[in-house]
């Protein structure tokens, strides 16, 4: 340890050119720290699930999908999947736009923003779908947003009243 200190002390160019490597190394670690995910497609789902049926059956689709749609002579809503323990899949949630949702993310995907984090789809959805559990009334459907949708998410159960696990698509 002594002989690399006294190298350095003896060498003023290599202490520089040291001091500077360690300034180099650490800015490149910090503006990494800032710079987010460099993988958005794994951050931006390109599928999800719907249902035609009421939630007796599900299929995936591309997530671009402004619900409900006609499939097969039917209308088809996003599906919330749940798994038991069993490895049973189940939909648990369905999901509608309204009408100005449907307007501002048919806009939205006319467009074709960059949305690699997919924030921008997320705040359409909040505000212009709703949601409800599969099997409720129409005078069920609330606004799908994060508190709403997780407290649904939580309440669906399997055996012995214990959490389904959402499925991702």
């Amino acid at each position: 340890m002594m002989g690399i200190r006294q190298e350095i002390n003896d060498n003023r160019k290599l202490g520089v050119g040291v001091g500077v490597a360690i300034i180099l190394v650490g800015a490149a670690l910090v503006g990494m720290q800032f710079r987010g995910p460099t993988n958005a497609a794994a951050v931006t789902p390109t599928k999800a699930f719907y249902t035609d049926d009421g939630g007796k059956t599900f299929f995936r689709d591309n997530v671009n999908k402004v619900v409900p749609f006609d499939h097969n002579g039917k209308q088809a809503y996003r599906a919330d999947v749940f798994r038991l323990p069993d490895g049973k899949e189940f939909v648990g949630l369905i999901y509608r736009h309204t009408d100005s949702g449907r307007k501002e993310m048919e806009g939205y995907i006319a467009n074709g923003t960059g949305d690699p984090d997919g924030l921008v789809r997320h705040a359409i959805e909040q505000r212009g779908m709703q949601v409800k559990r599969v099997g409720a009334d129409d005078k069920s459907w609330a606004m799908n947003d994060d508190v709403t949708t997780e407290r649904l998410q939580a309440s669906i159960k399997g055996p012995a009243g214990k959490p389904a696990e959402l499925v991702t698509p």
